[in-house]
């Protein structure tokens, strides 16, 4: 069984060319993470202090290899502080416009990973990727948030029953393992509602923890390699750094599409056990969804008896 699954999913990986797909995805994500980062942060300081959301970025980009982590630690920095006080207004909507529309595009990637049609109309899609968007935003604010109310009340409850630094040891576990569920339940949330299909949340969820998984594999792996061998600044110059943060986009990019693979693979295999596995397996899922009909006027659909007398009537004898 595991055999066949893992020969599925290999094939399913080529047939659908993740590796040409997560390139054009990037060129995407280059256009939407700057935005969505920017929005995050902007709304987070609104609501906490500069040290905490600080701290929250040194912590959420840890994944990241140095030289791509850097730039965009610059790029955040040159672009709140370049916006002023006004870009909680302004720039913070033109920043979610941006990241909407990465949104989007990788919705139209998930439906050709389970060959999905889509149906939706652009509004549509467009209102569903600005809700996903906001949500993520949301999320990660909340996240943010919880590096304040979680080492106070923890340190409350310590000196309160005597614990020592128990709760220290734990709160330094515990927020990375909390990191990483938190982020297996974003690329759920994206799984789930970016795509046109009504599957259930809990069908993604599998696909999700792997391609995290995956994906922190990936990451680590690739800073191995530009601590030991990389040459990219040798190479390209003063590009050297843009070209790194390109090539873990990509990477990550083919993290995200191979979850989404494990989704598709599981759910055609689990089809017959389960009707929300059958749900996502089915192509033509969306088939039986009412086309949207411009009506001028009452039925003209003749009864089957009528149409076939006039039929008849109208035949050469």
């Amino acid at each position: 069984m595991v055999r066949a699954f893992l020969k599925r999913l290999g094939n399913e990986c080529l047939d659908d060319n993740i590796t040409d797909v997560g390139a054009m995805m990037a060129y995407y994500a280059v256009l939407a993470l700057f935005p969505l980062l920017v929005f995050i942060v902007t709304m987070a300081l609104l609501v906490l202090p500069d040290h905490v959301v600080a701290d929250g970025i040194t912590m959420g980009l840890e994944a990241v290899p140095h030289s791509a982590r850097d730039l965009i630690v610059d790029k955040i920095a040159a672009l709140t502080k370049a916006a002023g006080a006004g870009f909680a207004i302004g720039g913070a909507v033109i920043a979610l416009w941006g990241a909407t529309s990465g949104a989007a595009s990788l919705g139209t990637a998930l439906n050709s990973v389970h060959n999905k049609k889509e149906t939706r109309s652009w509004i549509r899609r467009r209102v569903t990727a600005l809700l996903v968007t906001l949500g993520v935003s949301g999320i990660m604010v909340l996240a943010l948030g919880l590096l304040v109310i979680g080492p106070a009340v923890g340190h409350w409850v310590s000196d309160r029953f005597g614990l020592g630094g128990v709760f220290d040891v734990g709160w330094g576990i515990g927020r990375w393992v909390g990191a990483g569920v938190l982020v297996m339940f974003v690329w759920s949330v994206i799984y789930k509602y970016l795509p046109d299909t009504d599957a259930p949340l809990r069908i993604f969820t599998p696909g999700a923890a792997a391609g995290v998984v995956v994906w922190l594999g990936i990451s680590a792996l690739f800073g191995l390699y530009l601590d030991h061998a990389g040459s990219y600044e040798a190479t390209y110059g003063a590009l050297g750094g843009a070209i790194v943060f390109l090539t873990w986009l990509w990477l990550s990019n083919m993290a995200l599409l191979f979850g989404a693979e494990i989704n598709d693979v599981l759910a055609d295999f689990r089809k017959d056990a389960s009707p929300a596995a059958a749900k996502l397996a089915d192509e033509h899922e969306n088939a039986d969804k009412p086309a949207t009909t411009v009506s001028t006027g009452p039925a003209t659909v003749k009864p089957q008896k009528e149409a076939d007398a006039v039929a008849t009537a109208g035949a050469p004898s």
